[in-house]
């Protein structure tokens, strides 16, 4: 015993990374979700930026922002920041980019309709006044990309009508982001399977980004995830199955990591179709009691998550209050009905449900499947691989009701530390929604758009829009989960909770297949002990 050989061994990925860009050094990631953000963030240069702070946001290309009211925003720009090109930025880019994107309207109209005017008051400063309030403002510039003068001449600016969000349509230097993309392209309803990229020599963080290159897929099934992780160097960062965390630790190549996200798992149920089933509030309600959380998160989740009386994450600080003494539907009905399986099964027993999902949520389905299973409720699968694919039969169910009775989007936190992200599928004027119609809720989101972020008017609507969901059963609740990732045992890969990937910060260790030389070596290849999640 003495002399046994070690079973694991620490990670050690932090201690030994390369503090500088290494020539040749390249990682894969594969992003499933929303590659079009995704994306956007790490080619792309805004104002603010994403983050999982309290406020949501961070400086980017502005250093300081002066609020004056509800209408008058001041930003003072960093200086000598240069575009991917080389050609310096400055105030005259934040006006002209505006003064495109203003003149088409086309994919932001809440933005652009509370806009009054976008003024330079100096080479580094700039002033946005405001016609009314929009309190999502700054969290609108997160996402609001400024593009050289180059590209704006040669595609203007707006994502034409995607219902996604903006991205750049053509390789090129045309970003201000840490990285350039050199390959393909991921603008939401269109995309590639393979995205290239390669390090800005002229990103403002001083010797980052770390990585040289690096390759996104944007399309591969669980089995080709598993094989290019588990037995090949293919794959450096990519999300897994839940049920996959004991074979991500054995790899020879992979450790595990996972944190707390603030995504959601969305779940939407079709009330577009003149005959559907779920129109009646008896059905919706009696599927989500059906629903135990507390097995899906031990036996499906494997503890990675926690539970949710609605799709909105309970880590999100406004819906954690307003979930306080909210009981998940089923652990209600238990509280309440003597013999809840057979109220149950009166209900729901020949019920047939055709449901959408994307390959990588089966492993979740079939957890739900076996617990409706109990009841009599039979489910017809449609797998896709793409979530191109799966925005066709969303996208386009409010003008064309599609067939679907179930819908599952993993829903990362685009909207960072605010609940939007999943309100804007209650929103009747968005495509997003499957909702048919309710005034009562349209008259609560309203108010909501206009209330200041965290302030008591905030959050009390947002508790009104919470228990209203939920007597309502709008949506089928699933537990939130965290974010479980197989990462390359030498990648130091720190996640951010919400959509955000931060892969300039991203480091090697030398023994990295891209820059190291010879064979990988046997005592590197110990699995991993996974270090707790923390909070």
């Amino acid at each position: 015993m003495l002399f046994s050989k070690p079973l694991y061994r620490s990670d050690d990925a932090s201690s030994l990374a390369i503090n500088k860009r290494v020539s040749g050094s390249h990682i894969n990631v594969f992003i499933p979700n929303m590659p079009y953000i995704y994306l956007a963030k790490l080619i792309n240069g805004t104002l603010l930026r994403s983050t999982d702070n309290n406020q949501g946001w961070e400086y980017m290309l502005a250093k300081d922002l002066k609020r004056d009211g509800n209408l008058i925003y001041t930003f003072t720009l960093r200086k000598n920041i240069k575009f991917q090109d080389g050609t310096l930025f400055d105030a005259n880019d934040i006006v002209e980019n505006f003064q495109f994107a203003m003149q088409e309207k086309n994919n932001n109209p809440m933005l652009y309709d509370h806009i009054k005017s976008v003024k330079k008051l100096s080479k580094y400063r700039v002033q946005f006044i405001l016609n009314k309030p929009l309190e999502r403002f700054l969290y609108f510039l997160t996402r609001y990309n400024i593009y050289s003068k180059k590209y704006l001449k040669k595609f203007s600016w707006g994502a034409y009508n995607t219902y996604t969000s903006d991205n750049m349509k053509e390789p090129g230097p045309y970003g201000l982001g840490p990285y350039i993309l050199k390959k393909g392209y991921s603008i939401g309803r269109k995309q590639t399977a393979i995205i290239e990229l390669k390090a800005n020599p002229y990103y403002y963080e001083k010797g980052m980004p770390y990585i040289e290159n690096i390759t996104i897929y944007t399309e591969l099934s669980t089995k080709e995830v598993l094989s290019k992780a588990f037995k090949k160097e293919e794959l450096d960062i990519t999300p897994i199955p839940f049920n996959k965390k004991v074979e991500t630790i054995t790899s020879s190549f992979t450790k595990l990591v996972t944190v707390p996200s603030r995504h959601s798992i969305a779940i939407l149920m079709n009330m577009m179709r003149k005959d559907s089933i779920l129109k009646n509030i008896k059905i919706r309600l009696a599927l989500n009691e059906a629903i135990d959380q507390e097995k899906l998160l031990k036996f499906v989740y494997k503890g990675e998550g926690q539970i949710a009386p609605t799709t909105s994450n309970t880590n999100l600080y406004s819906v954690k209050l307003a979930t306080q003494n909210l009981q998940t539907h089923h652990k209600k009905l238990w509280n309440k009905e003597n013999t809840p399986k057979n109220y149950l099964k009166n209900i729901l027993n020949n019920l047939e449900l055709n449901v959408v999902t994307m390959d990588q949520m089966m492993f979740l389905w079939k957890g739900i499947e076996f617990q409706l299973a109990q009841y009599g409720v039979k489910i017809n699968y449609t797998i896709i691989k793409s979530e191109i694919e799966l925005f066709e039969y969303l996208l386009t169910n409010r003008d064309t009701p599609q067939q679907w009775d179930l819908l599952s989007w993993s829903n990362d936190s685009w909207s960072s530390n605010n609940p939007w992200s999943v309100f804007f599928h209650y929103h009747l004027t968005q495509p997003w929604s499957a909702i048919s119609k309710d005034d009562v809720l349209q008259t609560y989101l309203n108010t909501y758009l206009v209330s200041r972020f965290n302030s008591p008017e905030h959050l009390k609507i947002t508790k009104k829009i919470i228990h209203h969901v939920y007597n309502k059963a709008y949506m089928l609740a699933v537990p939130s989960p965290n974010i479980v990732l197989a990462v390359n045992k030498e990648v130091d890969y720190v996640p951010s909770a919400v959509l955000l990937m931060p892969l300039w910060k991203t480091r090697l260790t030398p023994y990295h297949w891209s820059i190291r030389a010879g064979k990988y070596p046997k005592k590197r290849q110990l699995p991993i002990r996974p270090e707790k999640s923390k909070q």
